[in-house]
């Protein structure tokens, strides 16, 4: 079984330059309602699993996600020991901004840490923000947010107002990430949230 992601990079190359890599996700545990989605997580069975992903799936890529850092750094090294190109991507729930901003310096300094270590890591500085962090959509649980999606009418109304929040805050991010991160920077988003 082989999994595909098409990643663009713009390097004012134009948009026919594009870099083709076979990746797939690793979660490292989404946080949620004190529960985790990855239990029990053993270092041991991540190394096992990263070979497997890069010798049976035939990947050269991960995209390692979770609320964790310290599981997301586990994961990223044990894929830059098997020769992975790594996405370290937080995927985080129910924290505030200034949370998300706190824990994306502290992933930026593990991901140039790794990079300087000679792996490839591109630096996502989330996934879909909008949904996962308080204060984008009311409410202060996700499946209160939730509730939010399922209204259209009203989500319809909100999502003027979530575009220039959204990127106004990952700016932000951006500049706490570039202040300790000198490798490639992105994000997963939504496609309500209209990135720049």
């Amino acid at each position: 079984m082989e999994c595909s992601l098409v990643v663009r990079r713009n390097l004012n190359q134009g948009a026919s330059d594009a870099m083709r890599i076979k990746g797939i996700n690793y979660d490292t545990g989404f946080l949620n309602a004190g529960t985790s989605t990855h239990e029990p997580f053993d270092p041991d069975v991540v190394r096992r699993e990263m070979r497997i992903i890069r010798d049976d799936l035939r990947c050269d890529a991960v995209r390692i996600t979770g609320g964790d850092v310290d599981r997301l750094e586990v994961a990223a090294i044990h894929a830059a020991d098997a020769g992975l190109e790594v996405w370290f991507c937080p995927f985080i729930n129910d924290l505030t901004q200034d949370a998300v901003l706190t824990l994306l310096a502290d992933c930026a300094d593990r991901a140039e840490r790794l990079r300087r270590r000679g792996a490839k890591v591109v630096l996502l500085t989330g996934s879909e923000l909008s949904l996962f962090t308080i204060g984008f959509l009311p409410g202060d649980t996700l499946a209160e947010r939730l509730a939010c999606l399922a209204d259209i009418p009203r989500l319809r109304e909100m999502i003027g107002e979530i575009r220039p929040r959204i990127n106004a805050f990952l700016r932000q991010a951006v500049d706490v990430v570039r202040a300790r991160f000198g490798g490639p920077v992105s994000y997963a988003s939504l496609p309500m949230e209209g990135i720049d």
